[in-house]
């Protein structure tokens, strides 16, 4: 019999707003605020995808018109989350089209920054750990990864400061 996460009262006191309500409900009477009046469902392209909040590996569907995110909903084929989804997952996608969104390298050239291409920013990023290391030592240097990343991305960082810095300088913030 279907129930409230741990058998605790409807009410709006243990409520995190997290949507799975809305995902789940089977008659339609509950709907997304976000996506409400934008589009009916058939009229947009849905972009299957993995949550960049931790690395869990989360899936879930990008409702995209117009070449803009819509909402998102639940994959409930998704192997890792079987279609739930945390607050985050499900309303935290605002930052794709923000106008404050950093789109192209920047450089700081005194005490401002300045639009640069990938190649020059990498190359400055190569050269001040070239320098660092020269004149302190390849421990001087490390790597320092996050829970948001996939599991395969913390590898690679890992991997990473273990062959070009030669040292086991890694860290993770979600460490503590």
């Amino acid at each position: 019999m279907p129930d409230t996460a741990f058998r605790k009262p409807r009410s709006l006191d243990n409520c995190e707003f997290c949507g799975q309500c809305v995902s789940t409900c089977p008659t339609g009477a509950l709907t997304d605020r976000r996506g409400r009046g934008k589009g009916r469902s058939y009229d947009m392209t849905k972009v299957r995808t993995t949550c960049s909040y931790c690395g869990t590996g989360c899936n879930f569907d990008l409702n995209v018109k117009n070449g803009k995110v819509i909402k998102v909903t639940s994959a409930y084929d998704a192997p890792v989350n079987h279609g739930n989804l945390c607050i985050k997952g499900r309303y935290g996608y605002e930052f794709i089209h923000s106008a404050d969104r950093i789109k192209t390298p920047l450089i700081r050239r005194g005490d401002t920054f300045h639009e640069a291409t990938w190649d020059e920013a990498i190359e400055l990023i190569a050269s001040k750990f070239t320098e660092l290391i020269k004149n302190y030592g390849n421990k001087s240097v490390g790597a320092f990864s996050s829970s948001r990343c996939t599991n395969e991305e913390n590898f690679l960082i890992a991997k990473f400061a273990r062959t070009v810095f030669r040292n086991n300088n890694v860290d993770n913030c979600a460490r503590v």
